[in-house]
């Protein structure tokens, strides 16, 4: 039963593809700028899916991460043209000094003295106490967020101003600035816990074994609401101090977003993007299919698609209808892509199997004739604009069919019974070399890259199946450690960032980002020295140890960096383009008051 529901709804999806084409299609036909929908005082940007959910601290996928920087506000955040953080909730930027013992930190802030919720209530340094309650606190599903707020063991707020507080840390950690202050969105204390479940506990009853055993059952009450769904996606429930609150949301159609009338930042509007409002609502319109996507885009149906692809990207430009109406905008872009490896399958327990597997996918020939030249190689999770901490002798491993051979040899595989199929001996049972490569539905550029691997595979002797899944199951299933082989990528921030959620052996347990599972006793030592080390030389060969460790043992096969490939209608200007994701604010968007606005 299960395998024909899907099969019926695989269908039913495809017919409702060809149906959404063929409307955008003939809606489109008589071409220019009038040709598209009335213009409304909104901007419509296109998604591959819905979000996850709009939770405060437990949604974690891209999609929740975009919109929900419109609807919550953090203390600090980072400027888009400058990279550099900028205050937000803080007043200013937060002051540093040494604990006195001289092996911690304490971190002051103090909150913008206008800086209410919606219902006129002040916003505390309670609230934000609380804020950072709900991600210490184990049984909130928060664990992404978890790891950069550990170094923090205490929260003293300044009994003669109750919008100034500290944070008391009992170690040294790099990205202090980045962690207290652009990790946790603050959120009101009375609207999070209306019946007041831990409004007795403070931060540090959530530090440390035995305070944590304590409060386990105040912990556990306040989270059995505090996760439940209402929170996810109810408008009444998501509630946040941007300028933008939830409007509706249409399942697996679109998420649209208000301008709230009433807004304590419109006094702030001088202090830069994160104060700037513009267009009444903000929709984000799910379409599961690019080519869809992309024609509605020219029938001016989006304003905005990220991440176009490389073909369209390349031809785009030669559409006289889409160069009049439309901005291409492109900056370097923080993110790599790469295909994982699940290292706790035991098919790939030798490290010399996966760097067979990484000799028999040709990038260079992926970027050539699927991605058209605009990839960069990458070798590692640091990227090359991180100058000082890229480990510049590595180079990415090249297509060696012969080498992979040789390897795969070495790691034991061999054709024992002739069916030009691998197999070894694992765990007393002959196991043939068949990899499941899994990509999420409707992306056609990881959709080839699997089909290319699969090619160069079968000539080694490795059965390859490529398969599509659901965004939202594709995300559970890699959560849940059940895929063997997938194409990912990851944003990395503008500073050099922490590797603990991806890469500690941790992380694969705690409901962390190692979906590889992938680290052992060195890498974890090696995590936190990085994480401690204050002096940035230091820190950096730290780095380089740890990218070499990362080459060699291949739990990713690096793939690219690139620069984006956005598109922004050219009705609006102000659009704080830059190289932070997603690229562009659509919260400061503009009427355009000439025909081709500077895209700044």
């Amino acid at each position: 039963m299960f395998l024909n529901m899907r099969k019926i709804a695989y269908f039913a999806f495809a017919i409702w593809g060809v149906f959404t084409l063929l409307f955008y299609a003939c809606k489109s036909e008589s071409g220019g700028q009038d040709a598209g929908r009335s213009h409304k005082d909104q901007v419509i940007v296109h998604d591959l899916s819905d979000p996850e959910k709009l939770h405060p601290t437990n949604a974690s996928d891209a999609a929740a991460t975009e919109i929900n920087r419109y609807i919550y506000q953090m203390l600090l955040d980072i400027d888009f043209e400058s990279l550099k953080l900028v205050p937000v909730l803080a007043k200013s930027l937060p002051v540093l000094q040494d604990s006195p013992d001289g092996k911690g930190m304490i971190i002051t802030y103090e909150l913008k003295d206008g800086a209410v919720w919606d219902d006129g209530r002040p916003i505390t340094a309670r609230d934000v106490e609380f804020s950072f309650m709900c991600i210490k606190n184990p049984k909130v599903d928060s664990p992404n967020k978890r790891p950069y707020l550990d170094f923090i063991v205490d929260f003293q707020i300044d009994p003669t101003n109750p919008k100034k507080f500290s944070l008391i840390c009992d170690k040294k950690y790099m990205l202090w600035d980045h962690s207290s202050g652009n990790i946790a969105s603050i959120i009101p204390e009375h609207i999070y816990d209306p019946t007041g479940l831990i409004k007795s506990l403070h931060l540090k009853d959530f530090v440390g074994e035995a305070n944590i055993a304590k409060n386990a059952a105040a912990a556990e009450a306040f989270a059995a609401v505090y996760n439940s769904p209402k929170y996810d996606r109810e408008a009444q429930y998501i509630v946040g101090s941007g300028a933008y609150k939830l409007k509706s949301w249409e399942t697996n159609q679109r998420v649209i977003l208000e301008k709230k009338d009433s807004w304590y930042g419109d006094k702030y509007k001088s202090e830069g993007q994160y104060f700037e409002t513009g267009p009444k609502e903000i929709v984000y319109e799910t379409v599961n299919d690019l080519t869809t996507a992309l024609t509605a885009l020219k029938a001016e149906k989006l304003d905005v698609m990220k991440s176009i692809r490389p073909s369209d990207w390349v031809e785009l430009p030669k559409s006289d209808k889409f160069s009049k109406n439309f901005n291409r905008l492109t900056h370097p872009d923080l993110v790599y892509s790469y295909l994982g490896l699940h290292l706790k399958d035991p098919k790939f327990h030798d490290k010399r199997t996966r760097q067979a597997i990484a000799h028999l996918v040709d990038a260079d020939k992926i970027n050539e004739t699927l991605l058209y030249g605009l990839q960069k190689r990458v070798v590692g999770p640091v990227l090359p604009l991180h100058t000082k901490e890229y480990a510049s002798d590595l180079v990415p491993r090249a297509y060696d069919p012969a080498l992979s051979k040789k390897l795969l040899a070495e790691a034991g595989w061999k054709d024992s019974n002739n069916d030009g199929i691998l197999d070894r001996n694992i765990d007393g049972k002959m196991v043939p070399f068949k990899i499941v490569f899994t990509y999420n539905q409707g992306n056609d550029v990881r959709k080839n890259v699997g089909l290319a691997f699969q090619e160069s595979a079968r000539q080694a002797g490795i059965e390859v199946e490529v398969s599509a899944m659901d965004w939202s199951v594709y995300i559970e299933r890699l959560k849940q450690h059940k895929v063997e082989m997938f194409y990912g990528a990851w944003s990395v921030p503008t500073t050099p960032s922490d590797p603990i959620q991806l890469w500690s052996s941790a992380a694969y347990n705690d409901g962390g980002s190692n979906y590889v599972g992938w680290g052992d006793a060195t890498s974890d030592k090696l995590i936190d020295d990085i994480r401690a080390e204050m002096d940035p030389d230091k820190r950096a060969e730290l780095y380089k140890q740890f990218q070499r460790k990362i080459y060699d043992e291949v739990p990713y096969v690096f793939l690219f960096t690139s620069d984006q490939r956005n598109v922004v209608h050219k009705r609006f200007t102000n659009l704080h383009s830059g190289s932070e994701n997603p690229g562009y604010w659509p919260p400061s968007f503009q009427p355009a008051t000439v025909q081709e606005p500077k895209a700044n």
